[in-house]
């Protein structure tokens, strides 16, 4: 099986979200989220990328124990609420 890109994706589900005809409109929102949040996945994982890459142990909410193995100020727009 091909494997689709994100690029892909987000577009097939923001054509879904408008052009499915349902009387309640839950596929429509549905799609739509789905979409917005591999957007804000693919932006989260190059946030972090780049910060780590750039300098682990700056920030200064990284903490004692976390420095050097990740940044709790992204960590935390990453982990569920």
């Amino acid at each position: 099986m091909h494997q689709s890109s994100t690029h892909d994706l987000v577009n097939a589900l923001n054509i879904l979200s408008s052009e499915l005809d349902t009387p309640d409109g839950i596929p429509n929102a549905l799609c739509a989220e789905a979409s917005q949040r591999l957007l804000e996945l693919v932006q989260l994982t190059s946030d972090l990328t780049a910060h780590i890459l750039a300098s682990p142990m700056h920030h200064p909410r990284c903490n004692a124990k976390t420095k050097g193995t990740y940044c709790n100020c992204i960590l935390a727009r990453v982990l569920p609420s």
